[in-house]
């Protein structure tokens, strides 16, 4: 069974998201190795979620991106979710992102690629 394993948002200043989402929910701070300066990744345990910078010059505003669900295997999940007329809007690779209907976006994720909380 596929579960939800993050979801991530865009905000114009990283730190003070992740202080307030820490001090205020108990969100713990999760080390990523190689994790990009622009995102913080919080959990509470079970789902986690990935604060990421606005990007300067690209017209972003605050938002919920995405969510990610974690699945036995990408491909499999690509191939299912086409025949809903779901369109790809990644890159190909470990995890793949995809408009699921009514327009969210969804990233299809490996199971254990994401860190858990004592990591």
């Amino acid at each position: 069974m596929a579960r939800i394993v993050h979801l991530a948002m865009r905000v114009e200043d990283i730190e003070k998201a992740a202080e307030f989402y820490s001090k205020v929910f108990g969100f713990k701070q999760v080390t990523v190795p190689g994790l990009r300066s622009t995102v913080r990744y919080l959990t509470d345990g079970t789902v986690h979620i990935a604060i990421n910078q606005i990007r300067s010059g690209k017209n972003e505003q605050p938002a919920i991106d995405h969510f990610g669900v974690e699945v036995e295997s990408v491909d499999k999940c690509i191939a299912e979710v086409s025949k809903f007329g779901c369109k790809v809007v990644s890159e190909p690779g470990k995890a793949v992102k995809f408009n699921a209907p009514g327009g969210i976006i969804v990233e299809a994720v490996p199971v254990g690629t994401k860190p858990g909380i004592g990591d």
